[in-house]
């Protein structure tokens, strides 16, 4: 499997290779320099300390679950209070997206502790989140942006990230926990999040993130990787308002639906600034055929130095 994506500076990036492997973003050469913005200056609230996180006792104790419309392995996970990989690898689980209805789940019962003896500590998977910036809106609320990077050997999915904001004392003030933009997330690759408050605090002193869920995909699965943007460009609307237009290619050999393609925005400091998904013109994407994509990126207070275009789907039965 192989992640396409395509990078640049604003105003018209030269063409982006299909790359084996991951493309790291570098500053596209010959692009026309962008008119100077300058920053407002904002204070920068630090990371906070981890706090310790329990250890989860697994038991041997089965229990039976049933899957339903909507299920998916973390909200059965969280349900019965069990580990995803111990559930996960009761059943033989390869792929967590392909969960079928009214199919049988074997799960440990976290609460029948009996006399087994506690589980050791699961070794964390070895995920990364990098480039975080907040962002203020004219409505009063606030995102945070960043992006979790992969060095690990192994495809991740179902990737839950937790923001808590704190006082300068240590007090949590708000905490928020979203799904990454895209579902899957190769070795050696990136993928961003976006968390919203909708209520934030007036002024907070620190932040934490973590991620709080991550699970391995073991085998073979219906992910599609082969799409690749092209003929891409870019230009700065107004102070605060970039414009990302091109077009998405199916270039592999099967179909594709379920497609999610998201831009990513990045400062001169490789803070994530500014993403957002497309909406698509079409519903399944043939093989070798294209489909026109636009998106508009708000960066109040930020200098985009380049974006990047990222796309995956689901290969269609």
């Amino acid at each position: 499997m192989i992640l396409l994506s395509a990078c640049g500076r604003l105003i018209t990036p030269e063409p982006v290779a299909t790359p084996p492997a991951e493309e790291t973003p570098t500053a596209q050469r010959g692009a026309t320099p962008m008119p100077t913005v300058t920053a407002r200056p904002t204070a920068t609230p630090r990371p906070a300390t981890p706090s310790a996180t329990p250890s989860p006792t697994v038991t041997p104790t089965p229990i039976i679950y049933v899957v339903q419309r909507g299920d998916t392995l973390l909200s059965i996970a969280l349900q019965f209070g069990a580990p995803i990989e111990a559930i996960q690898t009761t059943n033989g689980i390869i792929d967590p997206r392909l969960l079928q209805i009214d199919q049988v789940l074997v799960i440990p019962n976290p609460e029948d502790e009996g006399e087994a003896e506690p589980a050791p500590t699961p070794t964390p998977f070895p995920v990364v989140v990098r480039g975080v910036s907040f962002q203020h809106t004219p409505q009063g609320s606030l995102w945070a942006f960043g992006e979790v990077a992969n060095p690990g050997p192994n495809p991740l999915s179902e990737i839950v990230v937790e923001m808590s904001l704190y006082a300068a004392e240590g007090k949590l003030l708000s905490s928020e926990a979203v799904f990454t933009q895209l579902d899957l997330l190769l070795p050696d690759h990136s993928v961003p999040f976006a968390v919203l408050f909708t209520d934030p605090p007036s002024s907070f002193a620190q932040y934490q993130v973590a991620v709080i869920s991550a699970v391995p995909i073991l085998g073979e699965t219906r992910y599609y990787l082969e799409l690749a943007a092209v003929e891409t460009s870019a230009v700065q609307v107004d102070e605060t308002t970039y414009q990302v237009r091109g077009e998405l290619e199916n270039i592999g050999s099967h179909n594709v639906e379920a497609i999610k393609l998201v831009v990513t925005a990045y400062d001169a400091n490789n803070q994530v600034v500014a993403q957002r998904q497309a909406n698509l013109e079409v519903v399944v994407l043939r093989s070798q055929a294209r489909t026109p994509f636009e998106i508009d990126l708000t960066a109040p207070g930020a200098v985009v130095e380049r974006y990047v275009v990222q796309a995956q789907g689901l290969r269609t039965p």
